[in-house]
């Protein structure tokens, strides 16, 4: 009974393996320009795996649902995108079905969701606007400006709002949810994207860094630099990724330029950076180069590592075995 005993608790061992992906989902925003005969911007929201070198699929194409997206988010179990261009803001499913759009009739550049309150900004009006997703036909209501000097990305927690202002301004802002108490967090860093995540600020510069703060703006470091143009952070409880607008490539003559936008990840503490995937980047000796850029990215989902409700019965079966084997060895 003693090697059965132990082939038992080998079977225990193996059915009670949990299902489990390391790997994060993303998604993300792109564009590019396109000859047609003259050129025209096109855009995407696409998805993929976090494990480098992953295939990419395009999750929304459609001219009318994305032209001009900047920031993406997943929140309240969906993907959301503005779109200057189409002057929309945007949401599907993690699976891209069931489209909903909301037209601001103005130009938003970034957004987010807390609770029943949609936040988004207007860099070209110098404003901040919330929607309220409960209403049956929700409208924008002015929040913040004028004022304001270029409002981009913007972050709500469950106290408080947070956005940046890059151009000439260049600094972090926070006030009450309601739009009162605005305060100056950070100044000298244009940021067109950031995340507020627990007790800590983390903000990707245009100049190449990855930066993080106290909610106050206090104790700034920088975690990783020599990046590129950032234009997009998600931060998760492991990890952190950010898109690059466009990185430096070389041309087949040998001439380095702008070429494709990148996703990078890293771990928290800014160490590991690595590479995630790379947009289309074709040359076409007879037309423009206009490799595609990549906006921004967001984490959809991580899979929990849970056990299969086979794995439990199978293990329950298994330790029973065990234990009939157990009493009759005594």
């Amino acid at each position: 009974m003693k090697f059965q005993g132990r082939w038992l608790l080998a079977l225990v061992l193996s059915v009670s393996s949990f299902t489990a992906v390391a790997a994060d989902s993303l998604v993300w925003s792109e564009t590019y320009q396109k000859f047609l005969p003259r050129f025209a911007n096109i855009g995407s929201i696409n998805t993929g795996s976090s494990i480098p070198g992953s295939a990419a699929s395009a999750l929304i194409t459609a001219a009318t649902e994305v032209k001009g997206p900047n920031g993406v988010e997943f929140v309240a179990s969906r993907i959301w995108w503005p779109d200057q261009q189409l002057g929309l803001i945007s949401s599907v499913k993690a699976d891209g079905s069931d489209y909903q759009a909301l037209f601001t009739s103005r130009t938003p550049y970034d957004l987010d969701v807390q609770g029943n309150k949609l936040y988004w900004t207007s860099q070209q009006t110098n404003q901040i606007y919330s929607i309220d997703l409960s209403q049956a036909d929700p409208d924008s209501t002015l929040l913040l400006g004028p004022g304001l000097a270029s409002p981009f990305a913007i972050d709500a927690t469950a106290g408080a709002l947070y956005w940046s202002q890059v151009a000439t301004s260049n600094r972090l802002m926070r006030s009450n949810l309601d739009g009162t108490n605005v305060q100056t967090l950070l100044t000298g860093i244009q940021s067109y994207d950031f995340e507020v995540v627990g007790s800590y600020i983390y903000l990707s510069t245009t100049d190449g860094f990855i930066k993080r703060s106290n909610l106050d703006g206090g104790d700034l470091v920088t975690l990783a630099s020599g990046l590129g143009f950032l234009n997009g952070i998600d931060v998760t409880d492991d990890a952190i990724y950010v898109s690059v607008l466009e990185g430096v490539t070389t041309l087949s003559s040998g001439t380095q330029t702008l070429g494709a936008g990148r996703i990078l990840g890293m771990a928290l503490n800014g160490s590991g950076v690595t590479e995630i995937y790379r947009a289309p980047e074709v040359y076409d000796p007879f037309l423009p180069f206009s490799p595609s850029k990549v906006r921004g990215v967001a984490v959809v989902a991580a899979v929990t590592a849970v056990p299969e409700v086979e794995s439990y019965a199978l293990m329950l079966a298994g330790l029973g075995v065990i234990g009939v084997a157990v009493r009759r060895r005594h």
